[in-house]
């Protein structure tokens, strides 16, 4: 993928995805024969994909200052941690509001 994808559409269309199907009951558990099957979050290969290639494809956006490098960077980043964390561990995403937290400094910081 390249730079190009930020602009066509390809990333806001991946955070609305990704934003849209979280799922907390799509977390890490063991399958009925003991393995451990890793969860998702409730967001699909392709959408966690598009995510993080952002780092890659920000360098070749020559056209965005880099501030806004950095806030395309910023949401990349907390969108794809907010589907790890859901994946990972949701009761702990639960008693404590993280997703909530990681929104509200996107949203402070103007991203």
């Amino acid at each position: 993928m390249s730079g190009r994808f930020l602009a066509r559409g390809a990333l806001p269309e991946a955070v609305e995805t990704a934003m849209g199907s979280l799922g907390p009951a799509d977390c890490d558990r063991m399958g009925p024969d003991g393995r451990l099957i890793e969860g998702a979050g409730g967001v699909d290969a392709g959408t966690k994909s598009v995510l993080s290639v952002v780092p890659c494809a920000l360098s070749e956006a020559v056209w965005l200052a880099p501030d806004q490098q950095v806030r395309l960077l910023a949401v990349a980043c907390v969108v794809s941690g907010i589907v790890r964390l859901l994946a990972d561990d949701p009761g702990t995403e639960n008693l404590h509001s993280l997703v909530t937290r990681m929104c509200t400094t996107l949203d402070q910081h103007g991203c």
